[in-house]
């Protein structure tokens, strides 16, 4: 691990210029929604009419991964790499948010602090702001893990609502209206027992997926400079799919104007760089997990209080 803070300055001018064409846009990979829908409308029509434990089961994971899908393809729309144009980036990431629930005028309002102050005081997702106490933290950190985005309605909306400007708090009102509008048309038109199959229980799975991915992008990274304090989890393809490359959350930290499409490329050629700055990296979301288990375990034993605030893995082979 290096012993010196790394900073994009660090970066040489031939990699600036390659990063610069990472910040390019292509709309086309846009069609990825349409290629979300399309499995999420044939596993509804599925988990609906195979009565089958073990299918709707798969069923409803892959409609949850699909849902989370959607939402960080809002996120995108948040980072206004969607479109070049403004509305149509605001209305595409619009639709891509309301089956999670999510104003993205809202969403927008809380996510640019976490990115401008990550880890830091004004960071509104730091969990280490509310206490330094590793038995704490341990606490807080599985209440995220396991319950995180049960509050997520209200600290997406309201809550941000409160922190953003006269023309925001209007923008996330009409938001609002037309999600419960389209949710009470929906229960209106469709069976309830069809919204449980299809939307209802794979949004509590898309819930849970959320939790482990958020819990995984900061949870427990240390302070040591930008390089350090953003963790990117490999993990394999069908991941990467779903979350839309977001699991390479520590470039996307680095440079959030790269869309969702390039941050595989960014990741490769940013690979020396991390090694040398002793980036956080885990092969997989199940190591990390098994790592936090540990981490609890010690914190809640002896000595609990002096435990550092990190987890061990440093840019795993």
């Amino acid at each position: 691990m290096a012993n010196a803070v790394m900073t994009l300055r660090d970066i040489s001018v031939e990699k600036k210029r390659h990063i610069r064409e990472l910040h390019r846009l292509n709309p086309w990979w846009n069609l990825k929604i349409l290629a979300f829908l399309g499995i999420w409308a044939g596993c509804g029509l599925v988990a609906v009419s195979v009565p089958v434990l073990p299918v709707r089961l798969a069923c409803y994971f892959l409609i949850g991964a699909t849902l989370q899908g959607l939402a960080i393809l809002m996120h995108e729309g948040v980072h206004r790499i969607m479109f070049r144009d403004r509305t149509l980036n605001r209305g595409v990431a619009f639709l891509c948010g309301l089956p999670a629930l999510l104003s993205v005028t809202a969403y927008r309002v809380g996510h640019l602090p976490h990115h401008r102050y990550e880890r830091g005081a004004g960071d509104p997702d730091e969990v280490e702001n509310l206490s330094r106490d590793p038995r704490v933290v341990a606490g807080l950190l599985l209440l995220v893990l396991l319950a995180g985005e049960l509050f997520g309605v209200w600290r997406v909306g309201p809550s941000n609502a409160m922190r953003g400007r006269p023309e925001e708090r209007r923008d996330i009102i009409v938001e609002y209206v037309l999600i419960v509008m389209t949710f009470a048309v929906a229960f209106a038109l469709v069976p309830p027992g069809i919204l449980l199959h299809v939307w209802f229980i794979p949004a509590l799975v898309a819930l849970q997926l959320t939790n482990v991915r958020t819990f995984a992008e900061h949870a427990l990274t240390g302070h040591g400079g930008r390089f350090a304090v953003t963790r990117t989890v490999r993990s394999n393809r069908f991941v990467s799919f779903f979350m839309c490359n977001l699991n390479y959350h520590l470039v996307h930290h680095l440079y959030p104007g790269v869309p969702w499409y390039n941050l595989p490329r960014l990741h490769r050629l940013l690979a020396p760089e991390l090694a040398q700055a002793g980036a956080a990296e885990y092969r997989s979301y199940t190591r990390l997990l098994l790592d936090f288990c540990r981490f609890v375990r010690r914190a809640w034993g002896p000595g609990g209080a002096r435990l550092a605030l990190t987890l061990p893995a440093r840019l795993a082979p």
